[in-house]
C-alpha cells in the first residue's frame, strides 16, 4: 500500500496548514492527534463518526487507583486501532502530577503500511498539547 493509499488531506493538527498536505504515516498520525482530541459522539455523520473520539483530558481525575492507570494504554490502544490504516501500535503512558494537577505524557508507537510513526502528548485537564509526530516519509 503506497502513502496515496493511505489517503490524503490537509495537515491539520493544532491549525489547519492551508496549501500543506500530508501523505502515509504523518496522516495517520495526525488524524490519530485529532481522534484524541474529539469527545466521543460530537461529529456529525452515522455510526462511524458518533463513534469517533476519545478526548483524553477526560482521563484527568479518572484515574484513582494503579488498576485504573494500568488500564490507560488498553484504552488508548483500542481507540487508536479504530483507525484501519494502522496495522499495530503501542502505547506508553507517563502519569506526572504538580501539586494538585495531574497530566498524562502518552506516546503512541504505530505501523502503517506506509511505514512507523510516534505520537507523543502531554494531556492535562484542559488541553492535549501535541508534543511531536516523526513518521517516516
Amino acid at each position: 500500500m503506497s502513502d496515496e493509499e493511505l489517503g490524503k488531506d490537509i495537515s491539520c493538527t493544532t491549525s489547519i496548514h492551508t496549501g500543506r498536505f500530508v501523505t502515509g504515516a504523518r496522516l495517520v498520525a495526525e488524524s490519530l492527534y485529532r481522534r484524541f482530541t474529539t469527545p466521543r459522539g460530537t461529529l456529525r455523520g452515522g455510526e462511524a463518526e458518533q463513534n469517533f473520539g476519545d478526548d483524553l483530558t477526560s482521563y484527568i481525575g479518572s484515574v484513582k487507583t494503579k488498576d485504573d492507570a494500568a488500564a490507560l494504554p488498553g484504552r488508548i490502544k483500542n481507540e487508536a486501532m479504530k483507525d484501519e490504516r494502522l496495522l499495530s501500535c503501542s502505547v506508553v503512558v507517563k502519569r506526572t502530577t504538580d501539586g494538585p494537577f495531574e497530566a498524562f505524557d502518552v506516546t503512541i508507537s504505530g505501523t502503517t503500511n506506509a511505514g512507523p510513526f510516534s505520537l507523543a502528548v502531554k494531556v492535562t485537564e484542559v488541553t492535549v498539547a501535541l508534543l511531536g509526530i516523526k513518521a517516516e516519509g
